[in-house]
């Protein structure tokens, strides 16, 4: 385990491993712990009118979502053409990434302006995460192995505890329902990059209460050269490829009415290789990372009013890093306990939840560290409907091993003006517990350490109907005690000062990100059209700098015709320009274009191409690394129908 730079600007002078540079892209890491959520959620979601279930933890009609959202359903994850998990999300709305190379390379995920380490990766309500660093391998996970994809934004830890300051990001893998189906896809591309999947599911038995599902996927690339000229620390010119295999299945009886007991799973392997720094060694690096993810459930109908679901769950985060100087290994393992309880009272419903989590992380660089962390959670919300009225409340405690308990809550209340137009106004408050490496990292660790804390407000008007969705969002959040390399003392002794880092980690940051955020979707008889924008000013307000990698200005377009047989869509991205951290290693705005179609050749069966940024761009997501160029993607699908 070892301390990474903060994405908020700190000026990082203590040793970085590889595994920081491949994991965290060396300035900025993504943060999660395992998290229980509703597994019984709908897979026949209409995307202008999705059911939500990361917002409330209940299934929920997205007109009665009060959290601003983005919902990513199984015909958009398909039109992507095989493309990456992280592009899929760079092209959302409210969404920002930064990666170091091609979609096998370490990524960072910015919700509306928050840090990378802010936001909470889901995967069928459990979370995910490395415990030194605090992030999430989300460059790990196939898309292929993936139904659908919600993102909730503003702060969430009233539902879901530490490190959802930013928002959460959950990941469903498919779940059988109905006859037999299965599908299957194949494709080579640009970069050497081969990408095959399958899946099957659906249901058996007399009465159809037996219900299963399983994905698998493989990907291979060659990659292309991630050193870009302007790279200051002559990194290797090589190519940097990737080889990606996951899976993930389902299997539940329904063993009475509303009686369900079941397990699933998610399992993924990435060998990515990565330019290593001239100080460690120089040449080709790579990192191993392996995802494990295990869950028994029970959802049982206690009553026509309460519905009970359990769920115990393991999640392991295992990798390791090779080049020539070291060969560190870092292993996460968590136990999470979840019961929740959904009671109808008239037409509210009140949730109660209780969890343990207990979290084992273990790292040989840099010195042995192994440490264990325990979480005890008790929390509730009520969700209340009255006619034109919408409000929902919430109230959590987290009691965390080492630094007690902290509480947060939130509050929404909104207005239907009219059957399709609502308003909405939100206030929530957030928290962020310290990394191993934060608390324990050797020369640098700081037991002392108190949680990250947000206060966020905003401001919604929504349009929706069953052609138009239009929502217009307007937000302001402050962070305070930032967690961030610092260099005096107190906090840090006089030891970590003489030591390798010249300092240690500290709470000593403020930011403030406000905003506006502008999304819609319009289906015209055969023509679909999407387009966001957002503008934020992401500030960290110790320096005045704005926050590193995150831009004023960014949004995406796009528009998609289907006519009998063809399929064929157009997409925009653009970002404005950003620093890579501390104000310096600024890197210019950018405007991607992709094309995408396919057809349907005969009955089940389609062929599909995607073309990535078609005029070739020249631009940087970290500074001093390259992303892909003009890449084409073609393949065969088999889909039943």
């Amino acid at each position: 385990m070892q301390p990474c730079r903060n994405s908020f600007g700190a000026k990082n002078r203590w040793r970085l491993s590889a595994l920081t540079l491949a994991s965290t892209l060396v300035f900025s890491n993504p943060t999660t712990f395992a998290q229980s959520s509703s597994v019984s959620v709908s897979t026949a979601n209409n995307p202008m009118d999705p059911v939500i279930v990361t917002a409330t933890r209940t299934p929920t009609r997205a007109n009665d979502v009060l959290a601003d959202y983005v919902y990513i359903g199984p015909e958009e994850i398909a039109d992507a053409g095989q493309t990456s998990l992280v592009e899929l999300l760079q092209r959302q709305r409210g969404v920002e990434i930064s990666t170091i190379g091609g979609p096998g390379s370490a990524a960072s995920v910015f919700l509306r302006g928050s840090n990378s380490n802010q936001a909470l990766l889901l995967v069928d309500g459990v979370r995910t995460q490395a415990a030194g660093t605090g992030g999430f391998s989300l460059q790990a996970i196939p898309l292929g192995i993936i139904d659908r994809i919600e993102i909730i934004f503003g702060p969430q830890s009233s539902l879901y505890g530490s490190d959802a300051i930013g928002g959460v990001i959950q990941i469903f893998t498919k779940k059988g329902t109905g006859p037999f189906q299965a599908n299957a896809s194949t494709g080579y591309g640009s970069y050497g990059t081969s990408i095959t999947d399958a899946s099957l599911y659906g249901s058996f038995g007399d009465t159809k209460t037996t219900s299963y599902a399983l994905s698998g996927s493989q990907e291979i690339s060659t990659g292309f050269n991630s050193v870009a000229t302007n790279n200051r620390n002559a990194l290797s010119q090589n190519r940097t490829g990737y080889t990606k295999s996951g899976g993930a299945g389902r299997i539940a009886q329904e063993w009475d009415r509303g009686q369900e007991f079941g397990f699933q799973f998610l399992a993924s392997r990435l060998d990515n290789q990565y330019p290593v720094a001239n100080f460690y060694g120089g040449g080709i690096g790579s990192q191993i990372s392996n995802l494990g993810i295990f869950s028994l459930f029970s959802n049982n109908q206690i009553n026509k009013d309460w519905k009970s679901m359990l769920q115990i769950s393991q999640s392991n985060d295992y990798s390791q890093n090779l080049y020539s100087s070291g060969n560190p290994v870092y292993k996460t393992k968590q136990m999470i306990y979840s019961w929740q309880n959904d009671i109808k009272i008239g037409s509210d419903l009140l949730q109660l939840v209780a969890e343990r989590k207990t979290l084992n992380g273990y790292s040989n660089d840099g010195g042995i560290v192994s440490q264990n962390q325990n979480t005890n959670t008790v929390a509730g919300s009520y969700q209340l409907k009255r006619g034109s009225h919408l409000a929902n409340l919430a109230l959590r405690n987290d009691s965390i091993t080492g630094y007690g308990p902290q509480t947060t809550g939130s509050a929404s209340y909104g207005y239907f003006f009219s059957k399709q137009i609502r308003g909405n106004i939100n206030y929530g408050t957030g928290f962020k517990a310290p990394s191993f490496n934060d608390l324990y990292f050797p020369d640098y660790g700081n037991t002392n350490l108190q949680a990250e804390k947000s206060k966020n407000t905003e401001i919604g008007l929504h349009y929706e109907s069953s052609k138009l969705d239009l929502h217009l969002i307007g937000f302001n959040s402050t962070i305070t005690n930032l967690i961030q390399y610092t260099t005096t003392a107190p906090p840090c002794t006089i030891a970590q000062l003489n030591g390798p880092n010249y300092g240690c980690a500290g709470n000593a940051g403020v930011a403030k990100i406000s905003g506006v955020s502008v999304g819609g979707i319009a289906k015209l008889s055969s023509l679909r059209l999407k387009a966001s924008y957002d503008q934020q000013n992401p500030i960290d307000q110790t320096t005045g700098f704005l926050l590193a990698k995150r831009a004023r200005q960014f949004g995406n377009l796009g528009a998609e015709y289907r006519y009998r047989k063809v399929n064929m869509g157009a997409e925009g991205t653009f970002q404005g320009g950003r620093y890579n951290s501390g104000n310096s290693g600024y890197m210019g705005g950018y405007a991607i274009f992709n094309l995408y179609g396919n057809y349907e050749f005969a009955k089940d069966w389609s062929i599909f191409g995607r073309w990535n940024n078609i005029f070739n761009k020249d631009y940087q997501l970290s500074y001093g690394f390259n992303t892909p160029g003009s890449n084409l993607f073609v393949g065969v699908r088999y889909a039943m129908k």
